[in-house]
C-alpha cells in the first residue's frame, strides 16, 4: 500500500505540471539571455506596492542595487508590485532578483503574474502556467510571459485543421500585476532585491520610407505626416528621443 501511494503521489504531481498550472524558475546570475531587449521599467508611469517598510519601498528595488530591497509590511498575503503605463506597451519577461542566503524566510516561493488594462480585469500573463514556483533563487528569475494563443493570428494558407495556434511571446498591457502568494519557511512578509521589465525592441528602419521615396518622385504633406507618426527611432542611441521626459 504504501508503494501505491507513493506512484499515486508521482503521478498526481506530474498531473500539475503537464496541465500547466505550475511553471518552475531556476535563477541565474545574469540577464545576458535577455539581450536584444529593452528595459521598459523606467517608462512606467508609476510603480506601486502593496505595503512597505520606510525606506525599503520602490526606490530599494529600481536603485541597480542588489544590496538593497523592498520588505512588505503587512500581515495579509499576498504581496503587490503593479507597475502602470501611460499607454499600452509589450511585455516578455518580469525580472527579479532574489536571494534566499540573505533574505531566507523572506524569499518568495511562489509567484503569479497577471496583465490588464486596470485592475479590475486583470488576466494572467503567463499562458504555460498560472503559478510560478521557486526553489532557493540566488540570482535573477526571469518569468517569460505569453499571451493566449490568437485563434485567428496565425492562420495561413497552408495551414491544416490538426494545427494549433501557438502563443505569442509578450503580453500588450497597461498595468502588470506581481503578486507573490507564499514565501520560503511560510514566511509572512518578504524581500525583493530588484525588478525590471523587459520587452521587444523596436527595429523599424527606414526602409519603407525609402521604397516610397524612389518611386514617388514627388511627396506629399500626408506622406510626410504618416511618415512621422508610423516610423520610431530605431537605433540604440536614438532610442532615448523617443519619449517625452
Amino acid at each position: 500500500e504504501t508503494g501505491d501511494e507513493e506512484d499515486q503521489g508521482d503521478a498526481s504531481g506530474a498531473d500539475v505540471g503537464g496541465g500547466g498550472s505550475i511553471l518552475t524558475i531556476q535563477a541565474v546570475s545574469s540577464l545576458d539571455e535577455l539581450y536584444g531587449l529593452r528595459e521598459i521599467g523606467r517608462e512606467a508611469l508609476c510603480w506601486q506596492l502593496s505595503s512597505a517598510k520606510p525606506g525599503n519601498g520602490v526606490e530599494q528595488i529600481r536603485d541597480q542595487s542588489t544590496d538593497t530591497y523592498w520588505q512588505s509590511d503587512g500581515i495579509s498575503q499576498p504581496h503587490l508590485i503593479q507597475v502602470h503605463f501611460a499607454r499600452r506597451v509589450a511585455v516578455s519577461h518580469v525580472c527579479l532578483y532574489l536571494d534566499y542566503n540573505l533574505d531566507e524566510s523572506y524569499t518568495p516561493k511562489t509567484i503569479s503574474v497577471q496583465c490588464g488594462m486596470t485592475t479590475q480585469d486583470l488576466v494572467p500573463a503567463i499562458f504555460a502556467g498560472s503559478m510560478v514556483e521557486l526553489n532557493e533563487p540566488v540570482g535573477w528569475c526571469i518569468i517569460p510571459l505569453t499571451s493566449p494563443p490568437d485563434p485567428l493570428g496565425d492562420i495561413t494558407e497552408e495551414a491544416t485543421e490538426t494545427e494549433l495556434p501557438r502563443a505569442r511571446c509578450s503580453v500588450r498591457t497597461h498595468l502588470i500585476q506581481i503578486e507573490i502568494c507564499s514565501m520560503h519557511q511560510n514566511g509572512r512578509d518578504t524581500h525583493v532585491r530588484q525588478v525590471q521589465l523587459y520587452g521587444p525592441r523596436i527595429t523599424k528602419s527606414m526602409n519603407t520610407f525609402q521604397s516610397e521615396s524612389s518611386n514617388n518622385a514627388v511627396i506629399t504633406a500626408a506622406d510626410i505626416k504618416r511618415r512621422n507618426i508610423n516610423d520610431e527611432f530605431s537605433t540604440v542611441a536614438m532610442s532615448k528621443y523617443s519619449f517625452i521626459r
